[in-house]
């Protein structure tokens, strides 16, 4: 029993080591619950208003409203996957799947923009008769839904990055909701109906900047882009510094997800070199002023380097080009491997 505990154990390690897991915390995942489904309320209401006054600036505001929801939702799911371990299939852990659904929510809502700046460019020259007592009473509603979030999740979100952007978001809404109130009073007593789809185009270019720069960011993080790129040299002249380091052979760094940055190097070290206070140095730097959260560091003298570069170049000519990038396990294993 005792073996089998500790095979486990052992097992888990190397996927495990290094691992940043971001704190759990009970009351933020209640509160943005709350905000998520008092978001999709709000959308709710706001769509039903829009279909009951025919004003397209309500259809944005929702469009907005719904963005945020999936803010919250992301949100959600950073916490409930904060304690989701790595393992054997998944090495990274599971942050890519919040940027995965921010790529996607960015398409949508984009989506959703775009259709709404196209009615609001038909109605400039098809005016369409709006309800404006019923667009009143909808907007006025949604004030009141936002002041009640705005008010809840204010006095909780200090010190809590979720908490903070969650605010944010709502308070955002309630800034969009106004809006569209001061557009059913001059419409009611103005008659300037196109307030109504000018307000739309407004809003819409908000929710299409914003869904813009989520667009970019998810998709430089899968694409594996550098957060580091801008600052490279910068980075290259600190690990020269240190004493025992020549060259830097390779480098590689990538985001697993927002502000969880990782970096891969290949260091070149004398053979006399104290590897271990070089090892620690490095690490050290590359945590403690760049904030890396996982770090794989190769230290090599010349002779490794020159054996390692051999080995590569002999497997990449004796590959042929079609087979790169597939993995062919071949080898034998031992017999006691499988007990």
């Amino acid at each position: 029993m005792a073996n089998k505990v500790n095979s486990s154990v052992s097992s888990f390690e190397p996927f495990g080591r290094q691992t940043i897991l971001r704190p759990k915390r009970k009351d933020t995942l209640r509160s943005l619950a709350f905000a998520f489904f008092l978001s999709l309320g709000i959308f709710s209401w706001e769509l039903f208003g829009s279909a009951q006054s025919k004003s397209l600036a309500l259809l944005a505001d929702a469009g907005h409203v719904i963005s945020d929801s999936f803010a919250f939702l992301l949100s959600i799911f950073a916490v409930l996957v904060a304690d989701k371990k790595p393992n054997a299939k998944m090495n990274f852990g599971f942050f890519r799947v919040e940027v995965f659904a921010a790529f996607i929510n960015s398409i949508l809502i984009s989506g959703m923009s775009v259709y709404i700046i196209y009615e609001a460019v038909q109605r400039f020259t098809h005016h369409q008769e709006i309800i404006t007592e019923s667009m009143l009473v909808f907007s006025l509603g949604t004030i009141g839904f936002n002041l009640i979030s705005v008010w809840l999740l204010k006095s909780i979100s200090s010190g809590n990055i979720n908490l903070r952007t969650a605010y944010l978001h709502v308070l955002n809404d309630l800034f969009g909701t106004i809006a569209v109130l001061v557009g059913a009073i001059l419409i009611k007593f103005f008659s300037w109906t196109w307030i109504d789809p000018l307000l739309s185009l407004i809003l819409s270019v908000f929710i299409l900047r914003a869904a813009f720069t989520i667009l970019k960011e998810s998709l430089l993080i899968l694409l594996e882009s550098s957060p580091t790129f801008e600052e490279w040299d910068h980075l290259k002249k600190d690990l020269l510094r240190i004493k025992g380091v020549e060259s830097v052979l390779s480098a590689h760094t990538w985001t697993l997800t927002k502000g969880i940055h990782a970096c891969a190097f290949r260091l070149q070290i004398p053979n006399v070199s104290n590897s271990k206070t070089i090892l620690k140095e490095a690490y050290e730097l590359l945590r403690g002023e760049w904030k890396f959260e996982q770090i794989y560091i190769q230290l090599e003298d010349l002779s490794s380097t020159h054996t390692i570069d051999g080995i590569i170049a002999k497997t990449l000519h004796d590959i042929d080009s079609e087979e790169w990038g597939h993995h062919h396990h071949t080898h034998d294993h031992p017999d006691h491997h499988h007990h």
